[in-house]
């Protein structure tokens, strides 16, 4: 790990430190509250407000991300005093637990506005024609850097991308000479239609007897995991016909549904043949592959990020070995 993500990790390990300490001078008797007669709420009060805030700072370059990242560790730290800090001395704490719902859905509202003026780009460089996975990484990334993070952000926007934006979104848009698919291979996006139908049907049924059964709160979450559900079906229905596995003079990249791109250099391919063979799960292998058996394996001279073998379906396995082949050749 470099040093530059051990700096972007430091204010939530701080929190944590911060957190465990304060529990235990808050829940315990020792000699520094003196055995239980001090544990006054504005001694958290400095950490929640200054410490906190300068570290922020000091380890994240943007200032809007540090202001995010203060405002949700102070909510954090409301939250923590209000059930570590005995009742007896929260004075302040009682107005700031208040507060906490205040930030909380500033917080939110931000965030929103942030992910909304990135559908926004995205859409707009879509339509102008830019490879569509190239803007969503362009736009995520300067809205939070490179990371874990990033990755999760480029998925969802993916997601939302092709639920509301798919009509603008071209196949020929995407880098690459040739195009390859995968949505017919044992009917793939047939089978997605038929999940989406049986999804869309069964939530009114299921939150009506989940709400009289259970409980209406239970109903409304689980309802709301399900629509979300059915969102990514959508998306992935919609991307298989339309995101394609692409090769050029020197790269294969490797899309498949809402997934992140993999991109492999040709001159690293050992081999590409037929697979006929059922593919288990390991870490040195990636599959790329909705329903039946992957009938394409590719085998790599040398690892890239621990990955030595790509098992992949496609709709013309021998089209698309051909033309890597011939490339290779």
């Amino acid at each position: 790990m470099t040093m530059h993500k051990l700096i972007l990790k430091l204010p939530f390990v701080c929190f944590v430190f911060m957190s465990i300490a304060w529990w235990y001078f808050y829940t315990h008797d020792m000699w520094l509250n003196d055995f239980g007669r001090v544990k006054s709420e504005w001694l958290l009060l400095i950490d929640m407000m200054v410490t906190m805030p300068l570290i922020c700072f000091v380890c994240v370059k943007s200032n809007k991300l540090a202001l995010l990242k203060s405002l949700s560790y102070f909510a954090l730290f409301v939250a923590l005093g209000s059930y570590v800090i005995p009742a007896e001395n929260q004075v302040l704490w009682l107005h700031l637990t208040d507060l906490r719902y205040v930030l909380i859905t500033g917080f939110f509202i931000i965030e929103l506005s942030a992910i909304l003026c990135v559908i926004l780009a995205i859409r707009q460089a879509v339509k102008s024609g830019e490879d569509p996975d190239i803007a969503i990484e362009n736009s995520i990334i300067n809205l939070v850097g490179n990371g874990i993070l990033a990755s999760v952000l480029m998925l969802e926007t993916r997601v939302w991308s092709f639920v509301f934006c798919s009509r603008f979104i071209k196949p020929s848009s995407y880098k690459g000479e040739q195009h390859f698919y995968y949505h017919l291979k044992d009917a793939n996006q047939s089978n997605a239609l038929g999940f989406m139908l049986m999804i869309a049907f069964e939530i009114p049924l299921m939150h009506l007897l989940i709400h009289f059964i259970w409980s209406p709160f239970a109903a409304n979450i689980i309802t709301g995991l399900t629509c979300f559900s059915l969102a990514f079906f959508i998306a992935e229905y919609r991307a298989m016909s339309r995101r394609p596995i692409s090769i050029d003079q020197q790269t294969l990249y490797v899309r498949y549904g809402v997934f992140n791109q993999f991109t492999i250099s040709l001159s690293n391919i050992t081999s590409i043949n037929i697979n006929h063979d059922v593919i288990a799960r390991s870490e040195h292998i990636k599959r790329y592959n909705f329903s039946g058996v992957p009938n394409v394996r590719i085998l790599l001279t040398y690892p890239v990020n621990g990955i030595d073998a790509i098992y992949l379906g496609v709709n013309e396995p021998h089209k698309f070995i051909k033309a890597i082949s011939l490339i290779n050749l």
